[in-house]
């Protein structure tokens, strides 16, 4: 049986004033909560129409995110950017985390103008993560040490477990970001990375950064946060983050 999911947890759409319309898309145990603060401002302060989408096995159950794959995850970000299709002209994209990668894919491949990657991995920090196909068997879950941001706790609706079974399957989608995607994408891409990132090496900006070779140089830029850990859409410089999506978004 289908589990409900918590409204908090759930997709929003924001409509705008304009023509332009902006996919948010939350990270691996994740939720859409986590990118409402973002698509809050620049709705209101840009006029953006904004759809944060929920990715498959996300705001119900650790057990539901346990069997799925990138592939279902990237079905939402599809059919995301078709809605808005139906009621914008033009469509920009933002991931977190692991929907940074989800980004990438779309940046690559479907109708998207301008893409922004928030602390998007390449490298991850967890030095267990080489022999994930092996760990799993041994430890199924682990804790995702959900930091407390200083938000209520409405925006903060990810799972406290994190399956390590689909972690196989997300590093596939890095791997394919790496060797096929980032270099199909040739449309403005803000990177943005906190330096005290302990889930993603943050040397995976400047990767990123490099990989984009056929975005001119004019067109790419890496907006560093000295302070900021994980989840940069939630954290102690999330405004001067907004502020630099919004000015991206608006160029």
């Amino acid at each position: 049986m289908a589990q409900p999911i918590p409204k908090e947890a759930d997709a929003f759409y924001l409509p705008g004033s304009g023509d332009v319309g902006v996919l948010l898309i939350h990270g691996y145990t994740g939720s859409p909560a986590e990118m409402c603060l973002l698509g809050d401002y620049i709705n209101e302060k840009g006029g953006y129409t904004v759809l944060g989408v929920r990715l498959a096995g996300h705001g119900t159950t650790v057990e539901e995110l346990e069997q799925t794959v990138w592939q279902d995850w990237y079905e939402a970000v599809e059919e995301g950017i078709r809605q808005l299709k139906q009621k914008c002209r033009r469509i920009y994209v933002a991931g977190q985390s692991m929907g940074g990668l989800l980004a990438i894919k779309a940046a690559a491949e479907l109708p998207v103008e301008k893409v922004a990657l928030l602390a998007t991995p390449v490298f991850l920090q967890d030095k267990r993560v080489p022999f994930i196909k092996f760990l799993r068997f041994f430890i199924p879950r682990l804790k995702t040490g959900q930091q407390s941001y200083d938000v209520p706790e409405q925006y903060m609706q990810g799972y406290s477990e994190m399956p390590t079974k689909p972690i196989i399957s997300l590093m596939e989608l890095i791997g394919l970001c790496r060797k096929e995607y980032l270099q199909k994408i040739k449309i403005p891409t803000l990177i943005v990375q906190g330096k005290m990132d302990h889930t993603v090496n943050p040397k995976s900006a400047t990767y990123l950064y490099e990989a984009l070779r056929n975005v001119p140089e004019s067109q790419k830029k890496i907006l560093w946060l000295p302070a900021s850990r994980h989840v940069v859409t939630l954290g102690e410089e999330r405004e001067k983050m907004y502020e630099e999506c919004l000015r991206f978004f608006n160029q």
